[in-house]
């Protein structure tokens, strides 16, 4: 035994990816001018809201979220701002489009000699006399009398997004928007940036009492929501002017990522005036918020108090009763398992010096994700109910695959455990 004055502790380091929590959030703002101590599109973490008014200014669309996520326990957040280009007196012929799209809704658009309607239409109809309409994804104009329309507008730039993506955010809210038929540029835009992500959205329409009556500002509802349909997106509304979209984002980044808001019993922070039940609904009760218009579209859901304490009325996404994904948990939790076997199989990579096209490589990838997924089944807390992995074996793989060291055609089939809205009983009394 050789003897040493010298002693060395070795540990290995392997080349795991870092522990996930799947609930990372992040608000998204917009600025005409730099913000006082950061830049535009760059992505940075915050874990109070004072420091959030510090670099991008103290009430900043994205300082109104931050304090909303701080409010509902938030650790910490990411902030990102995107810069806001005005184009002033465009003129753009009746059934044109604008020359930049889409029109930042939040923003808005101006017209000379003219007021502005905004449309869900593809194209807008005719609006009244004295009056241009726009829809904001498309840039679409019609004007009144068919003649040319000089419009302001503002745009902003969306791809910056992608910046967003390599800190690994799950769930992501425009700071400080309440959305009207104007803010459908900026959602399309940004759900289908989220979709491709595997994002969740909330997507916070505009407070009714801001319409004539509840019957209009349902039918905006819904207008609204069933622009953007997926089931990533959680179509909510409630009567108050508070950032709802950044109280329910920072509701999803202290609890499971396969969360149900339907009831959460830590309720919401703010006060709320009462929407009629009958216009509230349920799923499958079209012409209600909750089920959606006549013909199901664009259902959203609705914050009312229940036995004091303001929860939310369902968890619908806005993809429709006809979906697969109609429950904003049921993608929420396809998402989770998709970055669980990502992650996993990513891990095992970066361990192995290589997976051989053998049975050897077959069960590895197999123990692999069946040993991530065992930790989350089976229990009555759990997203999955059970699983079946499937990996074909060596012999069974194109030879193209193999070649290109491909190992295609894995399948996992898995049940959710779900979670139960509503309850019926037959109840018998005797005397």
């Amino acid at each position: 035994m050789t003897v040493s004055p010298v002693t060395i502790d070795v540990s290995a380091q392997t080349g795991a990816l870092p522990q996930e929590t799947f609930t990372d959030v992040a608000v998204i703002g917009t600025a005409t001018a730099a913000p006082p101590d950061a830049a535009f599109d760059e992505v940075n973490q915050y874990q109070s809201a004072s420091e959030v008014a510090n670099d991008y200014g103290d009430g900043s669309d994205v300082h109104v979220a931050s304090q909303a996520l701080a409010e509902m326990g938030a650790s910490s957040w990411y902030v990102q701002v995107l810069e806001q280009t005005e184009v002033v007196d465009e003129d753009v012929d009746d059934g044109t489009t604008v020359a930049n799209t889409p029109v930042h809704g939040e923003a808005g658009v101006t017209a000379s000699n003219r007021d502005v309607v905004y449309s869900t239409e593809e194209p807008p109809a005719q609006p009244d006399n004295g009056e241009v309409a726009i829809n904001t994804a498309t840039g679409e104009v019609t004007t009144d009398d068919g003649t040319t329309a000089t419009l302001t507008y503002s745009y902003v730039d969306w791809s910056t997004l992608e910046e967003l993506e390599y800190k690994g955010i799950n769930r992501a809210h425009l700071a400080d928007t309440r959305a009207g038929r104007e803010h459908i540029g900026d959602y399309d835009e940004f759900v289908s940036w989220a979709s491709a992500a595997q994002v969740g959205v909330p997507l916070p329409i505009e407070d009714p009492s801001s319409y004539a009556d509840d019957e209009t500002a349902m039918t905006a509802a819904h207008e609204i929501a069933g622009y953007v349909p997926g089931g990533h997106v959680l179509g909510v509304t409630a009567k108050t002017s508070a950032d709802i979209g950044a109280y329910k984002l920072g509701q999803m980044a202290v609890n499971d990522p396969w969360l149900d808001p339907y009831f959460d019993g830590e309720g919401y922070p703010y006060a709320i005036d009462s929407i009629p039940g009958r216009l509230i609904g349920d799923p499958g009760d079209t012409g209600t918020f909750v089920g959606g218009d006549a013909d199901g579209n664009g259902p959203v859901n609705v914050v009312v108090s229940v036995s004091g304490v303001n929860v939310l009325w369902r968890s619908v996404s806005t993809a429709g009763a006809a979906s697969d994904y109609q429950w904003f948990d049921v993608q929420m939790t396809e998402y989770f398992a998709t970055s669980l076997i990502e992650n996993s199989l990513t891990s095992l990579a970066l361990n192995r010096d290589k997976i051989p096209f053998t049975g050897d490589g077959q069960s590895m990838i197999e123990s692999t994700i069946v040993d991530t997924l065992v930790q989350y089944t089976g229990g009555p807390d759990d997203p999955f109910a059970e699983t079946d992995i499937y990996v074909p074996e060596p012999e069974d793989l194109p030879e193209d695959d193999r070649a290109n060291k491909r190992w295609t055609g894995i399948e996992l089939e898995y049940r959710l455990s779900g979670s139960a809205q509503t309850f019926t009983v037959d109840l018998t009394v005797t005397v």
